[in-house]
């Protein structure tokens, strides 16, 4: 059964998409309208693995100090402490930002540095709002591994991009 939690973060998101960037991508080519929607969904599909539902009340605050007590900021410490999952959530969190490190320099035109930059700054955000979720999700909290393996992510969905770059350049006729 569908909780009513998601629906409504799901029509919230769809919303935001119709008012706000299909209004200013349509206008674009049609590539770049299905370039920009892809990132869109996949910005979607990571908040949905990740934060949905969206039930941020003025009580996530106040929880904030629950949260940091369950932060983890020992890099690999459900590795070396043999957490069953461990190296799966690593491999996961390493995937999940693949698309967004081989999708955001074609959407920006940005080099390896800016791309690595901005996965981090995604992937800290998310680890933030993880943060103020926990009251709400007993299983949710910050965790430096996953910040650093979902940068790792994000470079190498950039070497991806670098490697798919004549393909691509061609796909959308770019003169790089």
């Amino acid at each position: 059964m569908i909780k009513i939690h998601y629906v409504i973060s799901f029509v919230l998101l769809g919303l935001i998409y119709f008012l706000f960037f299909y209004k200013k991508w349509h206008k674009k080519t049609k590539k770049i309208l299905v370039i920009n929607t892809l990132m869109y969904i996949y910005v979607v599909m990571v908040l949905f693995v990740t934060l949905m539902p969206f039930t941020f009340t003025i009580d996530s605050i106040s929880n904030l100090f629950t949260g940091m007590s369950s932060a983890n900021f020992t890099l690999f410490n459900d590795l070396s402490l043999n957490r069953s999952g461990a190296v799966r959530d690593i491999i996961l969190n390493v995937v999940m930002m693949v698309p967004f490190g081989f999708l955001y320099p074609i959407i920006k035109l940005k080099g390896i540095l800016k791309t690595v930059f901005m996965t981090f700054t995604f992937s800290l955000a998310i680890e933030c709002s993880q943060l103020l979720s926990i009251c709400y999700f007993g299983n949710r909290s910050f965790d430096i591994t996953d910040l650093l393996t979902n940068t790792i992510g994000g470079l190498i969905g950039y070497l991806i991009f670098i490697i798919l770059r004549p393909l691509v350049s061609k796909i959308l006729n770019y003169n790089n």
